[in-house]
């Protein structure tokens, strides 16, 4: 049996014989829907757009769990990456992360952009140490 198996074609085997998998029941299913869009809000790269088009594939309720499901680190990374330029206490905990999610994506906040650094200034070059080598600081014998 090889390790690796076509998981779409296990999927779609199941989900067309379900006189053979009647044991699989609906809860279950979403479970799994639940699980792989979830990985897909975690994937890098989704815009505002592309979740937006998962939550029209999925519909309201199902997106709605996996937000839910979500961790608070995966909520903050989240709301960053839909809205880089965020005050700190949009994003600072879970609740307000998710929030502020939600709040992108119904079209209620519209995204900031990132915010400008402002230019640092030249750092000096640090002083050598003159005792840095000397043999009374030296710990060999």
């Amino acid at each position: 049996m090889s390790l690796t198996i076509d998981g779409k074609a296990a999927l779609k085997a199941i989900l067309e014989r379900e006189d053979l998998f009647n044991r699989v029941k609906p809860a279950d299913l979403s479970q799994a829907a639940v699980k792989l869009a979830r990985k897909q809000l975690n994937a890098a790269g989704q815009g505002k757009d592309d979740l937006l088009a998962l939550k029209a594939a999925l519909g309201d309720d199902v997106f709605k769990k996996c937000l839910d499901t979500l961790t608070a680190h995966q909520v903050k990374l989240l709301a960053r990456r839909l809205d880089p330029g965020a005050e700190e206490i949009q994003v600072n905990t879970g609740s307000s992360a998710l929030r502020h999610v939600r709040a992108i994506l119904s079209g209620s906040v519209t995204a900031s952009a990132a915010p400008t650094e402002a230019p640092k200034a030249t750092e000096t070059a640090p002083k050598k140490n003159k005792y840095l080598g000397r043999k009374a600081f030296r710990t060999g014998r």
